[in-house]
């Protein structure tokens, strides 16, 4: 049986964490530090830091993506029931 909710809820929470997150911070590093593109910028990042930045957002996306997953295949509830929590 096809619940079309847990469909969405699931295309929901991964697409918008992709397209929000991950996309995004892909984007700007490709046009900063592009190594076939050697053309410079035309503008000054808007952020400072440039690879610390996107560095941690990259890390921050995929912490929140982990995280979503592992709750939705239940891990966390397995863990506190089997651990007493």
């Amino acid at each position: 049986d096809i619940n079309n909710y847990e469909i969405i809820d699931y295309t929901g929470i991964f697409g918008s964490s992709v397209l929000f997150l991950i996309l995004p911070a892909l984007m700007a590093w490709q046009n900063r530090y592009a190594e076939d593109d050697p053309r410079p910028l035309t503008v000054r990042p808007m952020v400072p830091l440039g690879k610390v930045v996107l560095g941690s957002l990259y890390k921050a996306a995929g912490t929140l993506i982990l995280e979503q997953g592992l709750e939705k295949l239940g891990v966390f509830e397995f863990v506190k029931d089997h651990l007493n929590f």
